[in-house]
């Protein structure tokens, strides 16, 4: 694997997660289906199944897509170590 590309990806992860934070803080929940979908480029499956599974929720349960996403964060920090 090349580094700088690691440390780029590593960057944009953490950067994603944040804005994921941000959106469930703000209850921007239209962005976080956007970060979610765009975190699933970064992982593999299964976890890449469930961002995709996250974005199409936050069109139509907010309540339980914050709670998928506070869960998923934290995979996502652990995959991307």
């Amino acid at each position: 694997m090349n580094v700088a590309k690691h440390s780029e990806d590593t960057h944009a992860i953490g950067k994603l997660c944040v804005g994921g934070d941000w959106a469930c803080a703000h209850g921007d929940i239209e962005a976080l289906g956007y970060i979610a979908g765009r975190l699933a480029e970064y992982t593999r499956e299964s976890l890449h199944g469930e961002l995709v599974e996250l974005a199409d929720l936050c069109r139509c349960d907010s309540d339980r897509a914050v709670a998928t996403w506070l869960r998923l964060k934290k995979q996502v920090l652990r995959a991307k170590s």
